[in-house]
This record gives structure tokens, sequence and C-alpha cells, in this order.
């Protein structure tokens, strides 16, 4: 280690040292003809001058993601949201990427800029980090929480705890039954204007009506031994919200090269429920592969119930 060192320290002083050389050459020239106080007053500013020169010629430093991170972190979000895109905009790693994209989120977030972070969270998700992953989703759910999608916000809270762990996967637990619970909250009726005779009450919404996902675990009758293996994405309680998943996933689905996802209506203990399924497959390798191409929400390799 003390060779290389020393080469170093020796090549940067012939280098300093042919610099120099170079000043006070520049400097005698010219200084030619003139006296002793103006030479030396003409050799500062030659000097002063070069000195400027190399300075604006050096490279101008490469800004990073801990850049962004730590502008974050004292509250620069501008800041923040401009070197990230900058990064992003740099690279051609994918990964590298998602994490900057992670970070343009958060800063547009801060910044008031709910559709940018969207878009940055929906590549963030995608991830093959868990942990970007996984608070990508929870920062989507946060967004959805905002705008009262209470359904959407607890599929992404429930994928959030699926990829996270620790106090982070315990905390997206948490928020997906509490938007869970919001989901299944009654509705209120439409208000009775004062003035008019009494009316029929209106009828209560049909259970099928309400996209409320299913909060907790519910035993389904699985599928025959013999029947093909598929990639189940979702279970809920009402066919509106089972038919949105399978919407949802359907661009992703297609972009895998799998079939579009069908929905299933399954009697599950004393209640029905829809299931969404993707694709059929004899083998069940084949199936988790599949599965691995789904990223958005949770879902499951499960023999199919399709009758």
């Amino acid at each position: 280690m003390v060779a290389p060192f020393h080469v170093r320290k020796s090549s940067t002083a012939t280098g300093a040292s042919a610099r120099r050389a170079s000043v006070h050459w520049i400097c005698r020239r010219s200084a030619i003809g003139k006296p002793q106080g103006e030479r030396y007053t003409s050799r500062v500013r030659w000097t002063a001058a070069l000195l400027c020169v190399l300075a604006a010629c050096g490279p101008e430093p490469t800004q990073t993601l801990d850049d962004a991170v730590r502008a974050y972190d004292a509250g620069r979000y501008a800041e923040s949201l401009r070197v990230a895109k900058d990064v992003q905009a740099r690279t051609q790693d994918l990964a590298s990427r998602q994490q900057a994209a992670y970070l343009i989120g958060c800063a547009s977030m801060e910044l008031s800029r709910p559709g940018e972070a969207r878009d940055a969270f929906a590549l963030a998700a995608r991830s093959q980090d868990p942990v970007v992953s996984g608070r990508a989703l929870a920062k989507q759910g946060a967004l959805a929480v905002e705008d009262g999608r209470w359904s959407e916000a607890a599929s992404a809270f429930s994928a959030a705890a699926s990829k996270l762990n620790g106090p982070d996967g315990d905390k997206a637990r948490a928020l997906a039954r509490e938007a869970a619970a919001k989901v299944a909250e009654p509705k209120p009726g439409p208000a009775r204007p004062a003035p008019a005779p009494p009316a029929p009450r209106p009828a209560e919404p049909d259970a099928d009506d309400d996209p409320t996902p299913i909060p907790a675990p519910v035993s389904l009758p699985q599928g025959a031994p013999d029947a093909p293996w598929t990639v189940a994405a979702g279970v809920f309680s009402s066919e509106t919200a089972a038919r949105q998943r399978a919407t949802n996933i359907a661009g992703e689905a297609r972009r895998a090269g799998l079939p579009k996802p069908r929905v299933l209506a399954v009697p599950a203990q004393d209640r029905k429920v829809w299931v969404v399924e993707v694709g059929t497959f004899a083998d069940k390798a084949k199936a988790e592969a599949a599965r691995k191409k789904i990223t958005a929400g949770d879902t499951a390799v499960v023999r199919s119930r399709a009758k």
C-alpha cells in the first residue's frame, strides 16, 4: 500500500512543478523590459488568472441518490426531487431507476403533486427489492386514503404488508385493517327534504353491491386434487370488487403473456365470495413462475376452483 501512495504523490508533485514552471515561464515572457516591481505585479496577475482558468475547467461533481436522501431529510423537497429525477435520467439500471422513483414520489407528495407521486410509486412498486416495493405500495395506500378510496387503500396496504418485515410490516397490516373497516361502514342514505311528505325509505344496498374486500381470512373449499393449478389474485365479498380487481391486473397479465383474469363465485362458510384467478397450469412450477409476473397485490398458487 505504501508504494502506490508514493507513486501518486510523486506524479502529483511532478504535475504541479510543471504547472508552476509553465506559470513562471509565462510571467518571465510577459515581464521582459519592465522594472522589477512591475515584473512582480505582472507575475502575480498572470498566476491568479491561470488559477482561475484551471478552477473553471474542473469537472462538476455528479449528485447521487444519497444527495437526494439528504436533501429530503433536511426538508429541501424541491432539491430532493430535482436530484432524484436527474439520477433517474442518467442511469439505465432498472433497480436504480425504481429507487429514484420512490424518492421522486416521496418528494412529490411533500410538494402536493399527487399525480406525479402516483406515477412514481407505480414504477417503484414493481421493484424486485421487497423493501422498495413494499414502501412504494404503502405510499400508494396513503394516497388512496387521502382521496377516500378505501378499498384501493386496503388492497395496497395488504400488498405492502406481504413484502415488509418487522414494524413496517405490522404498520401496513394495521392500516389495511383500518381501511377495510372504513369500506365496511354502512353508507348513510340520502337525506329527506324537510318540507316534502314522508317518502318510502330507500332500500338498503344489496350486500353483493358492497365492494368490501374480506379483511380476515375466509375458509374456502379447496379445488379438486386433479384440478389444474392457477394464480389466485384475491378473494372478495362482492362481485363488483372482484371484477374491479380483475380489471386492475388485466394489463399486467396481458404484458406477461397470461390469459385474461376471470372471476368465480365460490361458497364460503355461510356466504358467497368471489375469487379472481389468472390462467390454468398443469405444472405448479409454471404457475409459480406466472405468479411472480403479477406484482400488484397479494397472489398465491392454488388448485383452480373453476368447474
